[in-house]
């Protein structure tokens, strides 16, 4: 590794969302663009998205789809010299996407394990990370002192990564150089195709875990607007699952229940860590 060089790092994520179902995963390829300035963590599948999004029909017109609804890992990490760890994310009911300030200080634990991986010599380290445990392995041959997701602070790349339940791993599957990185450009938020539907507004991390209890407390509550209007048209029809006609009530409670089911299926996501 030659200083001053730009890399990308592709890592294969193997997790699941579901804590009562851990053998069910699923599996994206992200990359960690590095360069002398700092680091990019993204999914992969942004690049290929943006490229065919940036075709053109004879018209001059892009493709008529929201292009990244098929991007499993939605969050892109910026990791700037002299800065600290930024994360991007986007969720609840607005357009907006948010920046998050990270306090990212990590206490390592690196232990003597050592083994041989894809020709590198890695050392094992461990760390409680948003009251997640995790298990890393680090290369001093690869001497960058960060990895994928927000892991930072060891003497070499992180190469593999896994938390204690294994429902959550970060495994390096590639290494090549790349022309350019672009630290001021975030990823999915700020493409062309979008840069005009969306603001971004900055948190920090209290006003982040704040964000994210009331978006799921809107997902579950707010399942019909007017609920509480006067004014709602009262030949209005509600339906269960078997398609027979229900009181409004009825149908409201059944949404919310259903709602909280999809809460709980997706409650071992990362970036749920920070709501606790």
């Amino acid at each position: 590794f030659i200083s001053g060089q730009n890399k990308r790092f592709t890592y294969e994520y193997t997790f699941s969302n579901d804590s009562t179902n851990l053998e069910n995963k699923k599996s994206e390829l992200l990359v960690l663009d590095t360069s002398p300035q700092g680091s990019l963590f993204y999914s992969d599948k942004i690049n290929e998205i943006d490229s065919l999004y940036n075709l053109r029909d004879p018209k001059g017109n892009p493709p008529q789809f929201y292009p990244y609804r098929n991007v499993l890992f939605r969050e892109i990490i910026i990791n700037k010299k002299n800065d600290a760890l930024k994360l991007y994310y986007m969720g609840g009911p607005t357009r907006n996407y948010f920046e998050v300030t990270l306090n990212n200080k990590i206490q390592w634990k690196i232990l003597p394990d050592t083994k041989i991986y894809e020709n590198y010599k890695i050392q094992k380290a461990t760390a409680k990370i948003n009251h997640r445990e995790w298990e890393v392995w680090f290369s001093k041959d690869i001497p960058l002192n960060i990895g994928p997701y927000t892991f930072q602070g060891l003497p070499g790349l992180i190469i593999i990564a896994e938390d204690r339940t294994k429902s959550q791993s970060f495994k390096l599957v590639g290494i090549s150089n790349i022309n350019d990185v672009d630290l001021n450009f975030i990823p999915m938020f700020q493409s062309k195709q979008r840069e005009s539907l969306n603001t971004k507004v900055v948190l920090m991390p209290k006003e982040f875990k704040k964000l994210l209890i009331n978006n799921d407390d809107d997902f579950v509550n707010n399942v019909v607007q007017s609920a509480n209007n006067e004014n709602e048209i009262v030949s209005s029809k509600f339906y269960d699952s078997s398609g027979n006609e229900i009181s409004k009530l009825d149908y409201i409670k059944n949404q919310r229940e259903a709602r909280k089911a999809i809460l709980k299926r997706n409650n071992n996501k990362l970036i749920n860590d920070f709501k606790r």
